[in-house]
């Protein structure tokens, strides 16, 4: 009995330590505040039927690519998959990619789901310009 006081009371005084809140991690386009390689906002991408290939995805932002040029592209929340895409499509109203198009993803190469989120449709927020070649702010901190 007297095991079972102390493991209660063991219990309820780890409920009662104090807590550091932590600060929620940034979303969104927010996350790359003062990387060198987040550019200008664009209101239009024109090589969206001839994508090369995509890159550097989070669970609401990635960077498509055709030839040199690179574009962030961030999301809408609700892109359950987008971060384990394995394959990407765009579906545009017009010959180029805008707010308000989508971005189609799944998590696997041969259509069948591992994770059970499958194919995902993907409301485009905003499209900003992105230079892969200036450093991150990973370089950056150790080039110091």
């Amino acid at each position: 009995m007297r095991l079972i006081a102390l493991a209660l009371s063991t219990t309820l005084l780890a409920a009662c330590t104090s807590h550091t809140p932590t600060q929620p991690k940034a979303k969104g386009v927010a996350q790359f505040a003062g990387d060198a390689r987040l550019g200008e906002e664009v209101n239009k991408v024109c090589f969206a039927s001839t994508i090369d290939g995509f890159h550097d995805a989070t669970d609401d932002t990635v960077v498509l690519s055709k030839g040199n040029d690179d574009y962030l592209i961030e999301t809408f929340g609700g892109c359950f998959n987008l971060d384990q895409a394995q394959r990407l499509a765009v579906d545009s109203t017009t010959g180029c990619l805008g707010k308000g198009d989508h971005i189609i993803t799944s998590d696997s190469i041969s259509g069948q789901s591992d994770t059970g989120f499958g194919v995902q449709r993907c409301t485009i927020k905003a499209m900003y310009k992105w230079d892969a070649k200036a450093k991150g702010p990973a370089e950056s901190a150790e080039s110091q």
